[in-house]
């Protein structure tokens, strides 16, 4: 994600973060407060619209995470998010944590090539 050019958004309710919007000079974007795309917009307003109605609720559900030592995918829930780092906690495909599966994993800076929203 870009360093420069990020906008902060916050709710007008609770004043909450939200996330931040990122002009790239051609479109808008609308990333989670950790910086994965949620949306390409045409406009300022438009992202920060965006954020306003999706971001506190796409960090929920489902996730996948790719853990390095199993060198595999798995699904998790977000337990917390901060702008660089992570903490997810690894599920059944349900979304539900299994006691003999249950693993609680930090992720540095996440990317795409870490962690993903499942579909």
């Amino acid at each position: 994600m870009v360093k420069k050019n990020k906008i902060p958004v916050y709710s007008d309710d609770d004043d909450s973060f939200l996330g931040f919007i990122i002009n790239d000079n051609t479109t808008w974007q609308a990333v989670t407060i950790f910086g994965y795309l949620i949306s390409l917009t045409t406009s300022r307003n438009e992202a920060e619209a965006v954020l306003k109605e999706k971001g506190p609720d796409y960090l929920k559900g489902i996730w996948q995470y790719y853990d390095k030592d199993e060198r595999d995918w798995f699904p998790c829930v977000i337990k917390q998010a901060f702008e660089q780092r992570v903490v997810v906690n690894r599920t059944n495909t349900l979304g539900y944590q299994d006691p003999d599966d249950y693993k609680q994993v930090v992720i540095e800076d996440p990317t795409e090539n870490d962690l993903i929203k499942s579909t």
